[in-house]
């Protein structure tokens, strides 16, 4: 059976406001990750481009 919640309760409550639970992603997090693929592609694109040049893949192998 629940209690009605006194104004002490209240005050209490209000000094411990909810927060995510341990380990949801934040706004924050998300873009961290996305500039870090966006930096990795970016990378891959450089290496897959030097790759292809006649001359580096002869050197490469």
């Amino acid at each position: 059976m629940a209690r009605k919640r006194t104004e002490r309760g209240k005050d209490r409550a209000a000094q411990f406001p909810v927060r995510p639970t341990v380990g949801t992603p934040r706004e924050g997090d998300y873009a961290l990750l996305l500039a870090f693929l966006r930096a990795l592609a970016r990378e891959a694109a450089r290496a897959d481009h030097a790759d292809t040049s006649p001359k580096t893949a002869r050197i490469s192998r």
